[in-house]
């Protein structure tokens, strides 16, 4: 039990910096936790897929862990990401414009620790509003979370031919890249 106290104490150090729903995401992970196991066919196919069971400790481990790569993650792919402030002096707008844009799906931003960040990747000074060509397009057909447009934008794609996204659309693939991602989020 010291590893699962020693977890426990570490993700209350990282609790602070949650937005609400970050906070709602480890409290229902916790809450299903705390009731203890899971449901039979959830546990039928845990087994069927790796091969064995796992006790209540370990699922805690293994829940807490998953939790710590999400945050992780989420902070690698924020880094270097620019304020409202900062994109307005990029693209020579208002301060109001990027959150505008935001809104009409036109720039991604992601909000983090109560303010929205606009990762770099988005931003090209050769287009003629800033921002690479159909970036627009493909932020209002993906129906996942900003930050899973973000993670989709820049993880190579096989039917990109190993491209990003965001590669893609540099080199002009514009309609492969729509196509793919009118499939994100679709099970």
């Amino acid at each position: 039990m010291p590893a699962i106290t020693e977890a426990v104490e570490s993700l209350e150090t990282l609790l602070h910096d949650l937005q609400p729903d970050e906070v709602e995401l480890v409290a229902s992970t916790l809450k299903r936790l705390q009731k203890g196991v899971a449901s039979s066919p959830e546990d039928a196919l845990i087994e069927a897929l790796a091969g064995r069971t796992y006790s209540r400790e370990e699922k805690i481990q293994l829940e807490l862990e998953s939790l710590f790569r999400y945050f992780e993650r989420r902070r690698q792919l924020l880094e270097g990401a620019l304020t409202a402030a900062q994109v307005a002096k990029l693209l020579g707008t208002s301060r109001q414009t990027p959150h505008d844009r935001m809104k009409s799906q036109t720039l991604l931003g992601v909000l983090d620790r109560g303010a929205y960040r606009f990762p770099v990747i988005q931003f090209d000074p050769e287009a003629p509003d800033g921002v690479i060509d159909g970036l627009p397009e493909v932020l209002k057909v993906l129906e996942v979370s900003d930050l899973a447009k973000l993670s989709w934008l820049v993880r190579p794609n096989p039917i990109l031919d190993g491209l990003t996204p965001v590669q893609a659309l540099k080199k002009g693939l514009k309609e492969r890249v729509i196509a793919e991602a009118r499939g994100v989020g679709i099970l």
